[in-house]
């Protein structure tokens, strides 16, 4: 049996990760490595930390919006048995584990004394009811993947034993998005989807949910006094509506806020204010509807739009300079795994009339790209309100080349339903997540099942197919040697840059700033972008 194997989760790379997304303006900030066994209360804590709002949904796994602001105020009230920290994944509802020497098998025992908000005690019941609910009730904001477990085995009160069907490398890995709810309360609910009593708030974490207004974005959570773990570092944690974010920092209405590389110098010269850069753990993406419109399964064309579209311009104009042009590979520079040796595609529109030329595609009149039986090559590009610049800057590429583009603005929720139902020709979202595991390559692009999990949504949905991709993701999915698996990951970039399925724009590195005298204890998950995300921010520590 190994116990606690991190291994899963890249240890070994760490702290080259660490070192990679440390380019901040002021380095001091965000370096302290925290594990729920060395957090250390005692030092005063802060009244109130204010952050902009907006409203995500009441804030249980079932009903959240699930995108990062959602899934992160969740996490202020449910506990997974393990955590993403700073440096890695770290013990928390539970205080160790075994793995099988097979991968088959995961055991977790539980802290004892660990009560819901209530007063109830956790067991291992609460977890295996989780994992049985989840399986008719899959809550948006994450979980383990499904057909990952075959069944999940109370041994006591406080260890319980999950038994997979087969080797998963990302299982340990996954499990910090499986947030554990209490069975004493959710057995009796038969849709927890519109579950909004006080009693569907009743978690482990840190911090309570005092208030919620649904009308007006605004949350405030207080302090958990029978929390399990560390202090808080903070009594209550606020997020309000602002109309503009930069301008409430500035007057004190909310503590920390991002900013622009054209403000950045007049906060690094305010010695009260801390500055740092993020990851490129956030980014844009260019999508193909390969199923609505059959020519772009010719990867030529593909290829062809990825020679035609500027993403240097894209950083420039659009990022200001805060960004890192996309990778075709899928996973950004910043990623512990990336590949560097994959193929690279400058901005080159005559490579781009090339590649059309080759496909069948020319434009003989003047008018735009036709092919021999005069159809023309011509697209509605959907995207969100806030991504119209990019938009705009696309078509303006695209249409020197001769492809018509004509850009489609939808409210976000509308366009990511789109992008859900394959109701899109061309599209264009942001979104974060770059950072996590690199498993994303298979259950975005592969369109197999690969044993245990299920068909990936995205390649199903826009009608991508690669054979080779598929095998390696089956391949990656179950190899536990993480060098061997390192190895797979690189081929599979190589094969997407190659293939261009999706088209990454863009990744932001955007710049965080809030106030030393107000709140300092801010740190970033080590696979993610947010500070305000990450639930050590708000814990006391060494």
């Amino acid at each position: 049996m190994n116990k606690n194997r991190l291994l899963v989760l890249f240890s070994t790379f760490l702290i080259s990760l660490i070192l990679m997304t440390a380019g901040c303006v002021d380095q001091e900030s965000t370096q302290n490595s925290i594990t729920a066994s060395d957090m250390d209360a005692g030092s005063e804590k802060v009244d109130v930390v204010r952050l902009s709002g907006g409203d995500y949904g009441y804030p249980q796994p079932f009903s959240i919006y699930p995108r990062g602001p959602g899934s992160s105020k969740v996490g202020m009230i449910f506990d997974c048995l393990v955590e993403r920290s700073d440096t890695g994944i770290v013990p928390w509802l539970a205080e160790s584990w075994e793995t099988s020497s097979d991968g088959m098998e995961y055991t977790f025992h539980l802290r004892e004394g660990v009560s819901w908000s209530d007063g109830e005690p956790l067991t291992a019941s609460d977890v295996k009811f989780t994992f049985d609910y989840e399986q008719e009730n899959i809550p948006v904001s994450g979980g383990i993947e499904d057909g990952v477990v075959d069944s999940v085995q109370v041994l006591d009160d406080t260890t319980v034993k999950f038994i997979l069907t087969q080797p998963v490398s990302t299982f340990l890995y996954e499990m910090t998005g499986f947030k554990v709810i209490p069975k004493h309360i959710y057995e009796a609910i038969d849709d927890p989807t519109s579950f909004l009593d006080p009693e569907a708030v009743t978690g482990t974490g840190p911090f309570l949910l005092e208030e919620y207004n649904k009308e007006h974005g605004t949350y405030r959570f207080v302090t958990n006094e029978n929390f399990w773990g560390s202090e808080t570092a903070v009594e209550a944690v606020e997020f309000v509506p602002v109309s503009d974010e930069l301008i409430s920092f500035e007057q004190g209405e909310i503590d920390f806020t991002r900013i622009s590389p054209d403000t950045l110098e007049r906060f690094t010269s305010d010695p009260d204010v801390r500055v740092a850069q993020q990851p490129a753990f956030w980014g844009y993406q260019f999508y193909f509807n390969m199923n609505k419109c059959t020519e772009l399964s010719d990867k030529k064309i593909r290829q062809a739009f990825v020679y035609a579209i500027d993403r240097e311009e894209l950083v420039e104009k659009i990022g200001r300079g805060a960004g890192k042009t996309g990778e075709m590979g899928i996973l950004p520079v910043d990623h512990i795994w990336y590949n560097s040796d994959q193929p690279e595609y400058a901005y080159n529109p005559d490579k781009a009339g090339e590649l059309l030329d080759e496909a069948g595609w020319t434009d003989t009149d003047g008018d735009g790209i036709r092919d021999k039986d005069g159809e023309k090559l011509s697209y509605i590009l959907s995207l969100g309100s806030s991504e119209v610049r990019i938009g705009e800057l696309i078509k303006e590429r695209l249409d020197e080349v001769g492809i018509d583009v004509q850009v489609k603005a939808l409210e976000s929720k509308s366009r990511d339903a789109n992008l859900n139902t394959g109701d899109f020709e061309l599209a264009i979202s942001g979104f974060g997540g770059w950072g996590r595991d690199a498993d994303y390559l298979r259950t975005r692009y592969c369109d197999t099942n690969s044993g245990a999990g299920s068909v990936a949504s995205g390649a199903a949905i826009f009608g991508y197919h690669n054979d080779t991709l598929n095998a390696l993701g089956t391949k990656e999915l179950q190899e536990l040697d993480d060098e061997k698996r390192k190895e797979i990951v690189y081929e599979m970039q190589t094969v997407l840059a190659e293939d261009i399925p999706t088209i990454p724009l863009y990744y932001t590195t955007k710049y965080d700033a809030w106030r030393i005298s107000t709140y300092d204890g801010w740190v970033s998950a080590y696979d993610h972008h947010a500070k305000t995300h990450c639930i050590f921010s708000y814990l006391e520590r060494d």
